[in-house]
């Protein structure tokens, strides 16, 4: 990995004037609070993408263009963090057998997916078996927790028809995977 001496020019512009502002915008930007627990944690990621985007910017000589693109690196960057976590620490609930709204129900009715997970070798074993379109429609609904088939509709620029058809055939490749 790269060593301090490498980011030294990124650190030492950070620290100039009020670069650091760019840093606590993203922080802002991302609805991160100072009380909460991650903030000082997220800033110090912050801080290393910083120094990683300086050394990597090759635009012209403008503070104005090389903040913008910093701030976007930084962002990006903080972002992925978030979300790498929150795949991480997801809780997983395990329902009763003799529940009958389970997740398996809850992927093809509209109501949340991700609370209700059962099983995750059921949901492995789905993604062994289904197609690259159904896997689309497994992705939105557990790992962006959308709920809404409308919504996913209108992100992947597929029909509602189509995405329905497709959690029909999950349906029944859940029955397969259960019995």
């Amino acid at each position: 990995m790269n060593d301090y001496s490498s980011f030294r020019s990124g650190f030492d512009y950070l620290m100039q004037g009020d670069h650091k502002v760019v840093i606590f915008g993203v922080l802002k930007r991302l609805n991160i609070q100072r009380n909460t627990a991650q903030y000082d944690d997220l800033m110090q990621e912050g801080f290393i993408a910083f120094a990683q985007k300086y050394n990597k910017y090759n635009g012209p000589d403008d503070d104005k263009q090389r903040l913008a693109y910093l701030y976007q690196g930084v962002y990006w960057h903080l972002l992925d963090q978030l979300r790498k976590a929150s795949r991480n620490t997801q809780k997983i609930e395990f329902m009763p057998a003799d529940n009958q709204d389970s997740w398996e129900n809850q992927l093809i009715d509209n109501y949340s997916f991700e609370s209700e997970l059962s099983n995750n070798e059921l949901l492995n074993q789905l993604l062994k078996i289904s197609s690259d379109t159904e896997r689309k429609l497994i992705y939105y609904r557990y790992y962006e927790g959308i709920d809404n088939m409308r919504e996913i509709s209108r992100r992947t620029n597929i029909s509602t028809k189509t995405l329905n058809k497709w959690r029909n055939s999950l349906r029944k490749k859940i029955k397969i995977i259960k019995n």
